[in-house]
């Protein structure tokens, strides 16, 4: 079983020259192998159930809007913000004008564009200061998030619920550390959205692949 160091915090563990305060003796190794066969079972059981319980047609409406957009830029934070900046490099893909809000090539926008905010508890106060300024400067504005009833969730002129947090608030019954579960399956989301696009005849793959960067 993994240990915590005597050591204060930021000294190097015993048998290491790292930072973490938190010491991994050779013996914790065997347990470790045996926690990821587990590990390796929870994490895609957990993001399988997380997306069935997505409401069809909330997602289909964020499909829909993403087709109508002039234009459309994601707003997130950490980890959330991650997986939505890869949901635009694939919309980007499918020939859409995407863009991440904090890249400083980052368009205006207005009436006709969409806004995408991904924020797992809709609390987040950088998200909702630039929700805030999509909405008065005219824009349509999404939200994936995990609480319906916060901020972010009454502000949206439309939501995809990807449940992690009971009614109150409190952490529901992911066996991942908190925010992790909203995370991973937000990026399955968007990615199960491009593929029910390309489905539904929006796009074709060989269009995407010409649009794939060629800068690598």
């Amino acid at each position: 079983m993994i240990q915590k160091s005597d050591q204060p915090t930021g000294a190097a563990p015993a048998g290491g020259t790292g930072t973490t305060g938190v010491a991994f003796p050779p013996r914790s190794i065997a347990e470790c192998e045996r926690q990821f066969v587990a590990a390796r079972r929870t994490v895609p059981d957990e993001n399988g159930v997380a997306l069935q319980a997505v409401a069809p047609a909330e997602a289909a409406a964020l499909a829909e809007a993403i087709s109508q957009a002039g234009q459309v830029v994601v707003i997130g934070a950490g980890r959330s913000k991650l997986a939505v900046e890869a949901f635009a490099m694939r919309l980007a893909h499918m020939g859409l004008s995407a863009h991440v809000s904090s890249d400083v090539t980052a368009p205006p926008v207005g009436d006709g564009d969409l806004v995408i905010a991904c924020s797992g508890s809709g609390e987040t106060a950088g998200v909702l200061q630039l929700a805030d300024s999509a909405r008065q400067a005219g824009a349509r504005l999404a939200a994936v998030l995990a609480h319906p009833q916060s901020q972010l969730g009454r502000a949206a002129d439309l939501r995809v619920v990807l449940r992690e947090y009971d009614g109150d608030g409190t952490v529901d019954a992911s066996h991942q550390f908190i925010g992790t579960l909203f995370e991973q399956s937000a990026l399955l989301l968007f990615d199960t959205v491009v593929l029910a696009l390309e489905r539904a005849g929006a796009v074709d793959p060989e269009s995407m692949r010409r649009r794939h960067t060629n800068m690598e």
